[in-house]
């Protein structure tokens, strides 16, 4: 069964790369490795953990079972759970979730559920029920905080080391260069990308609207996309094996102390002193003085631009987030003014 991707020039120039872990996505695919296990190393550790947390939780069987109504270890799930923009924090995402319109909700829930009857809270939930939508709430919020959030550094690692492996390659080929090297489950014959599929055999064609591609950390054997055809393209496949970093010894969050931890992996995209603050939850003031000692290590530079101060990781600051040593960025490195291409 296979996935057949239809590119145009058009699309071959809309092709992204997703930036960091999607939330969602990675949320939703963890239920599929819990529900029915997984060959690939990567996943036993954190599979151990998570069944030994679960087990000893309260209120983890009941929220597990209504997570797996949503997510059933195979088969669809409802599109609306894997929010197109996945570059939020987890929170963010959640209100993305739950405020889904009640026809799109009705429609992907009867999707998923077909001719048989679907529990009454599930219809409460279709139905906009305040009651149901808090419980679905609350028991994402409890399974990502038990399960996933104590194990960020290893997905956030993971992933970023597969993006930069395509990045190396988006460099040296163009966008065909990029699809041609993406894992072995797709491979690229112009002009379709033919990718192993869980269901049954489909065409895609893009229409130059693009495709956004998204390296997942739980995505395991096959890749997978949105049941509809008609939302914005994406494409979530599992990450290289040959680029999964190998467990650090220390994690970083005990090697800088969990802040500076969430500052450097907030500092993989570039941001302003004032976005930091906002996304690690500290004060403006407090982020500055975490950039000042991290840049004092040489694991952050800052530029001012105007009155903005900008910051980003330097090289030996994604080697420390990442497990791996930068790919060559034709964006080049942060100078007053803004980006600029590195020399040749």
């Amino acid at each position: 069964m296979v996935l057949r991707i239809h590119f145009t020039g058009q699309d071959l120039a809309r092709t992204r790369l997703h930036r960091d872990p999607h939330p969602m996505w990675e949320l939703v695919l963890s239920l599929h490795v819990l529900q029915s296990g997984s060959p690939l190393n990567r996943h036993q550790h954190w599979l151990r953990a998570a069944r030994q947390r679960l087990g000893s939780a309260p209120h983890a069987r009941a929220d597990l079972r209504l997570l797996s109504t949503l997510v059933p270890p195979a088969g669809a799930f409802p599109d609306f759970l894997t929010p197109v923009d996945g570059t939020g924090p987890f929170e963010a995402q959640l209100d993305d979730v739950l405020s889904t319109p009640r026809p799109r909700r009705h429609a992907e829930l009867g999707q998923v559920f077909g001719a048989q009857r679907a529990p009454a809270w599930v219809a409460a939930f279709a139905d906009g029920e305040q009651g149901a939508a808090r419980a679905v709430r609350i028991a994402l919020q409890r399974y990502h905080e038990l399960v996933l959030r104590p194990h960020a550094d290893e997905i956030a690692r993971c992933v970023l080391a597969e993006r930069e492996a395509r990045v190396r390659s988006l460099c040296t080929g163009g966008a065909e260069g990029l699809l041609a090297s993406l894992p072995g489950c797709m491979r690229w014959e112009p002009p379709v990308l033919v990718a192993d599929y869980p269901g049954p055999d489909r065409d895609l064609h893009l229409r130059g609207r693009g495709i956004t591609l998204i390296p997942s950390y739980f995505c395991h054997g096959k890749p997978v996309g949105f049941v509809d055809a008609e939302l914005p393209p994406v494409l979530v496949y599992p990450v290289g094996a040959d680029v999964v970093p190998e467990r650090a010894a220390v994690e970083l969050g005990v090697l800088v102390g969990p802040t500076r931890a969430q500052v450097l992996r907030e500092l993989r995209a570039t941001r302003s002193t004032s976005e930091l603050a906002r996304r690690v939850g500290i004060s403006v003031g407090a982020a500055s003085k975490h950039a000042a000692v991290l840049r004092s290590a040489g694991l952050v530079h800052s530029v001012r631009e105007r009155n903005t101060v900008l910051h980003g990781l330097t090289g030996r600051g994604v080697t420390v987030v990442s497990g791996h040593p930068p790919a060559e960025s034709p964006l080049g490195e942060l100078h007053p003014g803004g980006l600029v291409p590195s020399a040749g």
